[in-house]
């Protein structure tokens, strides 16, 4: 640690003291100096400190004794109780002994901020893999067991019920490369990013802040939540204190100009149901997001029929949509005709009611529908009829989000 830190500790001291700085190892080889052609040379009087655990100063007569060593100072620089290595400033021992206590409190905060960093990397990457397994968790073939343990060894408990959360930031590649281009010369654009996703995952974690909650970034505009629900209140009211959370969450990021699409699964009391919770989470945000288009909040049990539907066997699938949509998106406005017979059927064949919900004229919604029935020979007047569009619209959804996760 102190090897790739030295370097840039040396050479910010170095500007602010006036005076050469080195940073030694245990073995008092010099890792970093003001001076590079003292990098990689023995510093002998770091050998000195580092046994006495001790400030030592070497005057001219001193210094010219020892290997690698010019007149002034030399400080062990301590972790957690142990000696790590040394920092020296070179000067007069007089003159240089006010600046020693604060280079190696400088170069220690620099060391203790690195370790901790380094810390919850690695914590964040022991996060990721547990939710990895989780998703991918098959009762058949995966070690129950062993998942459980790994969550104790995080601190969590995978027993308690859990409901899965998944949050996609809206276009924030596009947000990043603004920063990028806005950025002013002096500054750099990747600390202004990494402040941003800080903060981003600071609100996520206020939001969703039992200690049993678990969350994780995947990748720089997704996050997934594994939210620790309490079974003894009503599954209505566990719902409804979800999407607040969720509303406020949206407003929160809001705040920080930026939009987002949260995915709502089921519960689960087990690994097996939380494994399906965060798929349906997962595809209640993808099918939303195909259906509407814009960034909103999207729960797996809004979607029920299209949960029915996804459960039909690919092949059928796949023939069924072949057979009833094709002809319409070979169509420039298939998405339009598509919206308009959701609209269509869910306003129960009403022409008001559909015109509403498109925001059209109904000439307009009249038009839509004599060019679908043109297109697929359907009479849409007719419910079965209509239902059977409205279903093939569905399920060709439900396939794209399926092919958009693998």
């Amino acid at each position: 640690m102190l090897d790739k830190l030295a370097q840039e500790i040396t050479k910010i001291t170095s500007e602010v003291i006036g005076h050469d700085v080195l940073i030694t190892d245990q073995d008092g080889i010099v890792l970093g100096s003001s001076d590079p052609s003292r990098i990689g040379t023995l510093h002998q009087a770091s050998l000195g400190a580092i046994f006495r655990r001790k400030e030592m100063t070497h005057n001219e007569m001193v210094s010219s004794t020892m290997k690698g060593v010019k007149p002034g100072i030399t400080i062990p620089i301590e972790l957690s109780g142990e000696c790590v290595g040394t920092i020296g400033i070179t000067g007069e021992p007089n003159k240089v002994a006010q600046f020693g206590m604060l280079a190696k409190k400088y170069a220690e905060i620099l060391l203790r901020e690195e370790m901790v960093n380094k810390s919850s990397l690695l914590r964040d990457r022991a996060l990721q893999s547990l939710v990895q397994e989780i998703a991918t968790f098959d009762p058949v073939h995966s070690a129950e067991m062993l998942i459980l343990a790994r969550g104790r060894e995080l601190g969590y408990d995978l027993k308690p019920s859990r409901i899965t959360i998944v949050i996609d930031l809206f276009q924030f590649n596009h947000i990043t490369s603004e920063i990028h281009q806005q950025a002013l010369k002096k500054d750099s654009p990747e600390i202004h990013i990494q402040s941003l996703k800080i903060t981003i995952e600071s609100k996520v974690k206020k939001m969703f802040s039992n200690n049993q909650d678990i969350t994780v970034s995947l990748g720089s505009d997704k996050y997934v939540v594994f939210h620790m629900v309490d079974c003894k209140m009503p599954e209505e009211e566990v719902d409804e204190t979800i999407k607040t959370k969720c509303k406020g969450l949206i407003a929160a990021l809001k705040e920080l100009e930026i939009d987002a699409s949260i995915g709502i699964g089921t519960i689960g009391s087990n690994l097996t149901d939380l494994n399906n919770s965060y798929h349906a989470a997962w595809r209640a945000l993808r099918i939303g997001k195909k259906m509407t288009g814009q960034p909103d909040i999207f729960y797996i049990n809004d979607f029920v029929l299209e949960e029915l539907l996804s459960y039909i066997h690919k092949t059928t699938a796949h023939r069924f949509v072949e057979e009833t949509v094709t002809k319409v998106k070979q169509y420039p406005d298939y998405d339009e005709l598509f919206r308009t017979i959701t609209a269509w059927c869910e306003s129960s064949l009403s022409p008001i009611n559909s015109s509403k919900e498109l925001n059209i004229h109904r000439n307009t919604l009249f038009y839509r529908l004599n060019k679908l029935e043109q297109i697929t020979g359907m009479n849409l007047r007719n419910f079965r009829e209509a239902l059977t569009l409205y279903l093939a619209v569905k399920l060709m959804l439900i396939l794209e989000s399926d092919n958009s996760e693998n």
